[in-house]
């Protein structure tokens, strides 16, 4: 957690922990097909870790892995036909489908240190999500997100992995 720092937490004497969080934006729409970085903007913005800052049923989670897919990329041309979801608004976080570390959860089901996957997450470091959109990962199986029939993601040791292989 670089980056983090202790504050007051509203007077209370009791500090809590503020990161920067990185986070990916797009701008302007993507000309080509692949984006570089002449089209993604990083900014940073600060996020409170702690379990106090956040409404009942949400969890804070940490950026372990992204999935950079065809049509993600599609969202990003500024096109609109063929689409199921709507494009990117410029200047605003990316969504895509992720697998990230629970820091801080407000919900029975998942617990800190759980890993979590959603097709909603923000391109971010770090984020704060509604619990509706999370499913928690078997760490001991392979998981198929049914992106390709050839791609399994594979939890070993708090890593994800991409297993090519049937």
């Amino acid at each position: 957690m670089d980056g983090g720092e202790g504050v007051d937490n509203g007077g209370d004497g009791n500090p809590t922990m503020v990161v920067e969080s990185r986070e990916w934006v797009l701008s302007p729409y993507v000309a080509t097909d692949v984006p570089t970085a002449d089209y993604l903007k990083l900014r940073t913005g600060k996020l409170s870790l702690d379990l106090h800052s956040i409404l009942n049923d949400d969890i804070i989670v940490e950026l372990l892995w992204v999935f950079v897919d065809p049509y993600l990329r599609r969202r990003m041309n500024g096109q609109k036909e063929g689409l199921y979801f709507p494009q990117f608004a410029l200047d605003e976080v990316i969504v895509t489908i992720g697998i990230r570390r629970v820091i801080q959860s407000r919900n029975g089901k998942f617990s800190k240190g759980d890993l979590v996957i959603s097709n909603f997450f923000q391109f971010s470091e770090y984020s704060i999500v509604a619990a509706k959109f999370l499913r928690v990962i078997d760490r001991t199986a392979a998981v198929n997100f049914g992106l390709s029939r050839h791609s399994r993601v594979i939890i070993k040791d708090n890593k994800a992995f991409v297993n090519e292989s049937e």
